[in-house]
């Protein structure tokens, strides 16, 4: 996976300054992008950057209204208040569609993106005149259906964040009710339809795996029954694992699509679960963790042992139909293999067996700081080559505070460091010698 998809907007511009300084022919320059599904020919005037001030510009409009009218709200008679709320909504609304007339889209979303807002306020203040609260999560509910056709006839990302964010909301708000959410997949359903059809978004993106990883936490929550509706159990962080290795084998069918648009999404998938299982791996790494979780009392272990084993099964079977190759499927395995001996662990192996269990958490800590750092000097990643010194590192100073604790400790353990660092540093220098080389001839 090559991180430079990432900072393709960026690219984009370096290729525009490499042609104006005669580096690269204006052909080239097109192929280039054309790699990372960018025209080059049809870059945006304006800066992602510009976008993002304009849309806080008005949401604080929006905010600055709502405010100004919540604290004169009981001084109005209640026909004016009602009329004025929804007459402010259909006026912002009336302007953006007015500019989406006259193909002005940028300007239309950031009316509408105010009128959605204001519509939002209306349902609030309509349900406090007429006393309407039988059940308040309904008005967050019909807010984001209400935004969500706006979003889906604009092709807008935006109004599909605001739709997101306000999905969300209502999710918490049923589910801390102990409802259940039935509706909330059709927005899932939403947000991959503009992913993969319409728009790129990588932030989107993150917020569909966070939402289908949600519904799956919550789902299994409420099989358990009252009062666990909202609890957090034991089974979740198991359940957590499982979708750590899933979405770790969906980036690499990803990523070896020939749609760009899918190779940025599996880029971008693939870098955020190595992260939080580095992570994950860094906080079981001590005892006290082991021993807790392995004492646990399980409501469903045969099922969530059966999840993990599904989910696992089809992390393989991704990673292998993307990369089409058993020897690039190995890390895929691996981290399926090292969750499933974790889970079988903390499921039925006893609670005395905890320090064994950290010994084998380090070591794949070690290994997995090893293979990133590999992968780094192989594949010229330089984020894989230090995220895997930074595993090795903070493993290394984690056992020194749990296990050691003194100056002659700490001295070994920093000797220990430097050599590291310095034999890695050299390996690198040697590689890229041997590239150079090779690229030269």
């Amino acid at each position: 996976m090559h991180l430079i998809r990432l900072l393709k907007r960026d690219l984009a511009k370096e290729t525009t300054l490499w042609v104006k300084d005669n580096v690269i022919s204006e052909d080239q320059a097109s192929t280039i992008c054309e790699r990372y599904g960018i025209d080059y020919h049809d870059q945006q005037s304006h800066s992602y950057g510009y976008y993002v001030l304009i849309t806080l510009g008005y949401l604080f409009i929006g905010l600055s209204l709502i405010t100004l009218i919540g604290a004169n709200w009981e001084d109005f008679p209640r026909g004016l208040r009602m009329a004025g709320v929804i007459a402010i909504t259909v006026f912002f609304n009336l302007l953006g569609a007015h500019q989406f007339r006259k193909d002005n889209d940028n300007a239309a979303v950031g009316w509408f993106f105010l009128g959605s807002l204001c519509y939002g306020a209306s349902i609030m203040l309509i349900a406090q005149i007429y006393h309407i609260g039988e059940h308040y999560p309904d008005g967050v509910f019909w807010w984001a259906v209400g935004v969500l056709p706006l979003a889906l006839l604009l092709r807008s990302t935006t109004l599909m964040l605001l739709t997101a964010t306000l999905a969300f909301i209502w999710f918490f708000v049923e589910a801390d009710l102990d409802y259940y959410p039935a509706f909330f997949p059709v927005f899932l359903a939403a947000f991959a339809w503009h992913l993969f059809r319409v728009k790129q978004s990588q932030i989107l993106f993150l917020v569909l795996a966070a939402g289908i990883a949600l519904v799956f936490e919550y789902s299994l929550a409420w099989s358990f029954g009252a009062p666990h509706h909202f609890g957090f159990e034991i089974e979740h962080v198991a359940t957590i694992g499982a979708l750590f290795v899933a979405y770790y084998g969906l980036a690499k069918w990803l990523v070896n699509q020939p749609n760009p648009y899918y190779q940025d999404y599996g880029t971008i998938l693939g870098v955020w679960v190595l992260r939080f299982s580095i992570v994950v791996l860094l906080i079981f790494s001590f005892e006290e963790m082991w021993r807790e979780f392995m004492g646990e009392r399980w409501h469903r272990p045969g099922l969530i042992l059966s999840l993990g084993l599904a989910l696992s099964a089809l992390s393989i079977l991704l990673a292998y139909r993307g990369t089409r190759s058993f020897l690039l499927t190995l890390s895929t395995l691996s981290f399926a293999l090292f969750y499933l001996i974790a889970l079988f662990a903390m499921i039925y192996v006893p609670q005395e067996y905890s320090l064994q269990m950290q010994i084998y958490t380090n070591l794949v800590l070690i290994i997995t700081g090893i293979w990133l750092i590999a992968q780094g000097i192989h594949g010229g990643i330089s984020h894989y080559f230090y995220l895997g010194v930074l595993t090795i590192m903070l493993t290394g100073l984690l056992r020194y505070i749990d296990f050691v604790g003194d100056y002659v400790g700490a001295a070994i353990l920093f000797a220990v460091f430097a050599a590291i660092l310095l034999g890695v540093a050299r390996f690198w220098r040697t590689t890229l010698r041997k590239q150079t080389r090779g690229a030269s001839t």
